[in-house]
Order: structure tokens, then sequence, then C-alpha cells
């Protein structure tokens, strides 16, 4: 299995802390976030790339899709937040399957926003666009 969790995190951390100043950024899901704002980002599936298959018993590419959350008591706080996570996933070389903003029903005064994204990886950890 390639993993690249490591470097993703490595990567967009520094990208989204200074807007989380309680150091609020997690890879595990946390159901009930003590502090706002609040992130997670998290692996959320990792595949074998077909197309590049070979008879190696290697995998030579994964496809791997993360999930992004965050959590905050402000509607704006929570897009700037989820736009310098963005930014950093785009340019990591992720691409964005999705975005949406996810009503709060047990308390409307948290927002949140979700997104999805998706990249292939080869066996040196680098990155590529996968649509």
């Amino acid at each position: 299995m390639i993993d690249i969790e490591a470097d993703v995190f490595d990567y967009v951390y520094p990208a989204v802390s200074p807007l989380v100043p309680n150091g609020c950024f997690k890879s595990v899901y946390v159901p009930n976030p003590s502090k706002f704002p609040f992130v997670t980002l998290m692996e959320m599936d990792n595949t074998t790339d077909a197309r590049h298959r070979t008879t190696s018993s290697t995998e030579d590419f994964s496809i791997i899709t993360y999930e992004a959350n965050v959590y905050a008591m402000d509607k704006f706080d929570c897009r700037e937040v989820m736009d310098a996570l963005d930014t950093a996933m785009i340019r990591l070389g992720f691409t964005r399957l999705s975005m949406q903003f996810i009503p709060n029903l047990a308390d409307s005064t948290i927002f949140r926003i979700t997104a999805r994204y998706r990249a292939a990886a080869d066996q040196n950890n680098i990155i590529y666009r996968h649509t």
C-alpha cells in the first residue's frame, strides 16, 4: 500500500494552522469538537490504480481519496479555513471532488463544510492529479 498520509498532513497543516490557533487539526474523526475552528483531514480510500498494474508484486500507483471537515462558530471563519485547506490540497496535486455545507441539526450555531479530494501517488510518494 502506498502511504502518503504523513506527507499530505505535513503539507496542509502549515497552510491551515494560522487560522486554527488552538491547534485543532486532526487526522481522525472527532464526533464532538470542543474548540473551534476545528479541522479534520482523513484518508478515506486507498485503491490500487488498475490502469497501471503490472505483473510485479509491488503496487506502482494508488488512487487516494481524502475528506476534509471544517467546523466553526461563524460561516465566514468556516469558509476561510476551508479555502486555505482547499488551496493547499490543490497545490499538492489533488482534485476536489466535492465541497458542501452540511447542516448541523443538533446545533445550528456550528457551521461545517466537507470536501473530498482525489489524487494518484506512486511508490516514491509523488502525487499526480487524477480525474
